[in-house]
């Protein structure tokens, strides 16, 4: 029996980190802080939401899996289950940006199936925009989607306290019991529901309020591969079969793939620097975040110096810098001009790990070759 363990990780899409950096940025945010004017208020769930939640919580018998609680984790058998018989290709959504004057960016947003009755099916059941996002290690609804569906609560446990740019989030445990994308099934899928600004925080930018569900990439490890086809806009979950790279194309690089906390690395190169490991986040519409140290290192930012504007995040506002990287090499790719930022105040996305996000993968067919441990890069 597999035993899955929830705990705080670090991912700037999941938003989640080690309960000591609360600590940190409970110091960081003191009244004495000359940055304390960027504090916005921090989203939570209402006692009403909560309590709305809670009318359709189950227990993990209910729900058809088993639990262990600790004082510092509480463990899942038999949830986060894939099946698919044959591969899925389903189109990429493209949802009208907020702004009608806006350029559309591409995200991986893909619609699924969601039904809180397992035993349903999927008649009738609501089709849900979800973003495939390597760059989160958690499943995650807003409240208002999270309620609309049914999706059920765990009963019994406590919710898990995140932490976003500029505050703590406490998040509730949900288990989806059925999910469909195209013929691929999901079922008992643990996920989190928290304040809809931190879902919307994802997308406000482009579609506005529409409510999408987060799902990490993670997720589909247990079939072959997942390639997200920017190129052609659409996406294709391959159930067992081995990926084959596409030979009417003029490009293609491969790179050796590691998860790390479930967030998918592989090692680049900056500037003609020893590699270090990098993290691919197709969820996040940015070039690269790069970690305070290496901007130091890599003489793009200087404590003190340089231009600062304001990003802001979940829970609040921070600090951060902006430049242009001049190259990144992934295997036999070179990425030149990367649109680049290093948060310069409190907590650093993904705890200061090197990001590439969605404004670079997307000049790619980027296939994750979970079967071989590969990424690979088409073009």
């Amino acid at each position: 029996m597999r035993w899955l363990r929830s705990r705080a990780t670090v991912s700037p899409s999941g938003l989640l980190c080690p309960l000591w950096l609360v600590v940190s940025l409970v110091l960081a945010g003191c009244a004495t802080s000359p940055y304390a004017r960027l504090e916005t208020a921090t989203p939570a769930l209402s006692p009403a939401q909560v309590a709305e939640l809670q009318k359709t919580a189950k227990t993990p018998a209910e729900l058809g899996f088993e639990m262990r609680v600790t004082n510092r984790s509480f463990d899942f058998a038999e949830v986060n289950l894939v099946e698919a018989s044959d591969n899925a290709t389903v189109p990429l959504e493209e949802l009208p940006p907020a702004n009608p004057a806006a350029i559309p960016s591409r995200l991986p947003v893909v619609l699924a199936t969601v039904n809180p009755d397992k035993r349903a099916g999927v008649n009738g059941a609501p089709e849900v925009p979800v973003l495939l996002d390597s760059g989160s290690n958690r499943n995650l609804f807003g409240y208002e989607l999270a309620r609309r569906l049914g999706i059920p609560l765990v009963a019994g446990l406590a919710p898990v306290r995140g932490l976003g740019i500029g505050g703590a989030i406490d998040d509730y445990v949900a288990v989806v019991p059925f999910m469909q994308i195209g013929s691929v099934e999901l079922r008992k899928l643990v996920a989190f529901i928290g304040p809809d600004a931190q879902a919307l925080s994802f997308t406000r930018g482009f579609w506005g309020d529409k409510q999408i569900m987060i799902l990490g990439v993670n997720a589909l490890r247990k079939l072959s591969y997942l390639t997200i086809d920017y190129l052609r806009g659409t996406v294709t979950i391959g159930a067992r079969a081995a990926f084959l790279p596409d030979d009417t194309l003029k490009f293609m690089t491969t790179a050796p793939l590691r998860w790390v906390n479930d967030l998918p690395t592989v090692e680049a190169s900056v500037d003609g620097h020893d590699p270090v490991p990098c993290i691919l986040d197709t969820g996040g519409d940015y070039g690269m975040l790069v970690p305070r140290v290496q901007a130091i290192e890599l003489g793009y930012w200087k404590p003190g110096e340089g231009e600062l504007t304001t990003s802001r995040g979940v829970g609040g506002a921070a600090l951060a810098t902006s430049y242009l990287v001049k190259q990144v090499r992934i295997g036999g790719a070179t990425l030149d001009r990367i649109p680049a930022h290093t948060t310069v105040v409190g907590p650093e996305p993904g705890g200061g790990r090197l990001f590439l996000g969605n404004v670079m993968l997307r000049r790619y067919r980027v296939t994750f070759d979970f079967q071989h441990g590969v990424l690979w890069l088409e073009q």
